[in-house]
């Protein structure tokens, strides 16, 4: 006895495998590691203060703002080399730009950073390397400490 093709038998197949495809396929998401790159962040220890308060900051330029800025000009996309030199050397320049820049105000200027490098693969941090430690320390007031 032949039976003749109902597509409502085959319709909860159809609907579980349309299910199933859109479950298991990935939608763009940064799920696969996309290799080894190096990248470059700071890790602040004290913030930006002026005058041992944050009341005052936003009148004057952040540092850390400034060192990242620097750094993204440097390296803009992280990479499997990675720019040491061109990074430090940035840093550095930008670090006693910004000491030049505020000596001498009546304000004191106190923030203290750190200069990681890090090995990435895809998400996960493989390594991480303290490279300087930047200490601002600008205008520092004198003390009278008598022993």
């Amino acid at each position: 006895m032949k039976h003749p093709f109902k597509f409502w038998r085959v319709l909860p197949l159809v609907v579980l495998c349309v299910v199933a495809a859109f479950t298991m396929t990935s939608c763009g998401s940064d799920d696969e590691p996309k290799g080894i790159v190096i990248d470059y962040y700071l890790n602040v220890e004290e913030e930006f203060l002026v005058n041992g308060s944050t009341a005052l900051t936003a009148r004057y330029q952040n540092p850390k703002t400034r060192m990242q800025e620097a750094i993204r000009k440097v390296y803009p996309t992280p990479n499997a080399t990675g720019a040491d030199e061109a990074v430090f050397a940035a840093c550095e320049a930008e670090y006693q730009a910004y000491r030049e820049m505020y000596t001498g105000y009546p304000d004191h200027f106190t923030c203290l950073f750190r200069l990681i490098r890090i090995v990435k693969d895809g998400s996960r941090i493989k390594q991480s390397d303290e490279m300087r430690v930047y200490v601002y320390d600008i205008n520092p007031k004198a003390t009278n400490i008598e022993d």
